[in-house]
Parts: structure tokens; C-alpha cells; sequence
């Protein structure tokens, strides 16, 4: 996968990859859609919980945000179907929540909730600091 993280945009890079020796065919040679295999969800070390509030809240809104119990800290939310109606979403909720300006592109650059919310942090820093 890092092979293609490298030369990819992050949307277009699959979640998880199956290897199958063939593809199942419908009796008019069709690729059967229904008879592929679910990829296996593995959970592992990139969940983590969070580890301070600013994380919890960035890991529940992207729970809410994508209908799941939980998200983990490490875990890349475009993994986890993000779409860019989830970003824009995220980036007012920033705003409102924490009246800081935060870019959607900061959400692409930065997919993870424990990254995103050492960006905000920074963010909220610098805007402190201006200040």
C-alpha cells in the first residue's frame, strides 16, 4: 500500500486489497459483484484511543460524522469512507467549535485524528499568538 500512498492521491488508494485467483462470472460472463469476498476489517495498532480531549472530540465527530461506534487516533478516515461533504462538514464544525479557521486541505493532508488534531493545535496556536 505505501507503494501506492506515494503516487496516489489518498482518495483514489483502496482501503484494503483481496487477492483472488479469479474473478466470479455470472453465468453471461459478468463479473459476479455479489459472490466477491468482504475485505477482513483487522483491527490493530493504527486504532489507538484518544489520548487527550481535543482528540476525543475530533474522534467522535468523525464517528458521528461517518456513522461508526468509533474511530481510532491513527486511523486514516479516508480509509474509513470519508468523502469531501465529510471534510466540509468537519471544517464548519472547527469554525464553530473552536473559532479557528481550519482548511479543508489540512483535513487531506493530515487523515488521521491524532495528526489532525496536532494541526489544529498549531493552528490554534499561531492564531493565539497573532493575537
Amino acid at each position: 500500500m505505501s507503494y501506492l500512498r506515494q503516487r496516489l492521491p489518498a482518495y483514489m488508494v483502496p482501503s484494503a486489497i483481496v487477492p483472488l485467483d479469479a474473478l466470479p462470472q455470472t453465468p453471461n460472463h459478468k463479473v459476479d459483484l455479489n459472490a466477491l469476498p468482504a475485505a477482513e476489517q483487522r483491527p490493530g495498532p493504527r486504532h489507538g484511543a484518544p489520548r487527550d480531549g481535543l482528540e476525543r472530540e475530533l474522534a467522535d465527530l468523525w464517528a458521528r460524522l461517518l456513522n461508526r461506534d468509533e474511530v481510532g487516533v491513527h486511523e486514516d478516515v479516508f480509509d474509513l469512507d470519508a468523502n469531501s461533504m465529510h471534510v466540509m462538514r468537519l471544517v464548519a464544525h472547527v469554525r464553530t467549535a473552536y473559532g479557528t479557521a481550519l482548511p479543508a486541505e489540512d483535513v487531506f493532508e493530515y487523515p488521521t485524528v491524532a495528526l489532525l488534531a496536532a494541526r489544529l493545535r498549531e493552528a490554534m496556536d499561531a492564531e493565539d499568538g497573532g493575537a
